[in-house]
């Protein structure tokens, strides 16, 4: 029970230290939003579509899927397809995971993804799958209780900054989206 807890707290690391990118309701689980969302495997083959907008969340759900595969050892992969605070906030989970010995296995679904305009810059809204996916611990066992949601929606900024699409933070949600 004491290492669920612990994973539950890696959850909510990245959104907590995103200060003013969303609501308490937003914190429930940046872990599962962390795991693979594309078909791809590698950064820059995070094609999911003609724009480059969603390319960019795309890349980014990659680059994060990397570095919880990893166990938060990757992290070079994040620094191009996010702001400078969010790497920041992403790499202290990095550090979490490290520390706690926890990786994810499995892959995550994106079921669908849409770009839309807010007052706050343009958003991309995702829709994603965790079934497949776990947040295991050295041993290989699951340390996520067994009633943590399975899918959840994403709502993140994207920033153009020097000419490149990057994604700057938002929400991730329990959603039956």
């Amino acid at each position: 029970m004491h290492m669920q807890n612990l994973a539950v707290t890696a959850t909510l690391i990245p959104v907590l230290l995103l200060a003013g990118c969303g609501t308490d309701a937003g914190v429930a689980a940046a872990a599962p939003a962390a795991q693979k969302a594309t078909r791809t495997t590698t950064v820059d083959e995070a094609v999911g579509s003609d724009d480059p907008v969603l390319n960019a969340y795309y890349g980014y759900r990659v680059a994060l899927d990397v570095m919880m595969r990893s166990g938060g050892a990757k992290t070079k992969q994040l620094e191009p397809v996010m702001t400078p605070a969010m790497f920041q906030a992403i790499s202290a989970q990095a550090k979490y995971f490290r520390t706690r010995k926890l990786r994810n296995t499995g892959t995550t679904k994106v079921l669908w993804a849409k770009r839309t305009l807010a007052s706050n810059g343009v958003m991309v809204s995702a829709c994603y799958d965790t079934s497949a996916a776990r947040t295991v611990n050295v041993r290989g066992r699951g340390v996520l209780p067994n009633t943590t949601p399975t899918r959840w929606l994403d709502q993140m900024r994207i920033l153009n900054q020097q000419g490149r699409w990057v994604v700057d933070g938002g929400t991730t949600t329990p959603s039956a989206c």
